[in-house]
């Protein structure tokens, strides 16, 4: 078989491979969805938080989505009837950038005052940022593998007011199960320092 044919053959399969890996994480998704709920949370969009770009080949394919939650029993802002004002939980599934794709479990603290509407699918950059983005943030990751991620002064209007955000890291293959999903991410979250 000539090199030729071996290489289309690889581009064919690595899209197939790609193709059914969407479809698991969308099937990820509802369940978490699905679980959430029972574990307290509401979803705070719908879809997924992404980047995608047309001009950037590397925005071309999706690598990181970001799911919101809140605790359903927090209080209702007055401000955003569809916002609570307790914590902000995201769950960003990290297809590339490390060794092997990751879920980050963040707990998010936000000055919920400077908020002005809901979190959009292209917001994802604003959710990104704390453990992204160093020239707006200093990270530190203490014994344990908590990171912890801090806003500089200039990064608090920028990123809707950001205070603070926490993260654990889980392997994306470790969760093979609805169980799973209830322990090793809706409960580790809960269990995030604040």
């Amino acid at each position: 078989m000539s090199v030729t044919i071996n290489r289309g053959e690889n581009i064919t399969t690595a899209i197939e491979i790609i193709k059914e890996t969407y479809a698991n994480l969308e099937v990820l998704f509802a369940e978490m969805d699905r679980i959430g709920e029972e574990e307290g949370y509401i979803t705070l969009t719908p879809r997924f938080l992404r980047w995608k770009s047309d001009t950037d080949s590397n925005g071309w394919m999706i690598t990181n989505f970001i799911k919101l939650y809140q605790v359903e029993n927090d209080s209702v802002s007055e401000m955003i009837p569809d916002l609570r004002v307790g914590s902000l939980f995201g769950i960003e599934v990290i297809l590339q950038d490390q060794e092997y794709p990751v879920i980050s479990l963040i707990r998010y603290t936000f000055d919920y005052s400077v908020w002005i509407r809901m979190p959009a699918v292209s917001d994802f950059w604003v959710f990104a940022a704390p453990f992204g983005d160093n020239d707006f943030f200093e990270q530190t990751q203490d014994d344990l593998s908590v990171w912890t991620s801090i806003p500089l002064e200039k990064a608090k209007k920028r990123y809707w007011g950001i205070q603070r955000a926490v993260a654990i890291d889980i392997q994306l293959i470790d969760i093979t199960s609805p169980e799973l999903i209830r322990t090793e991410i809706f409960q580790k979250l809960m269990s995030l320092p604040e």
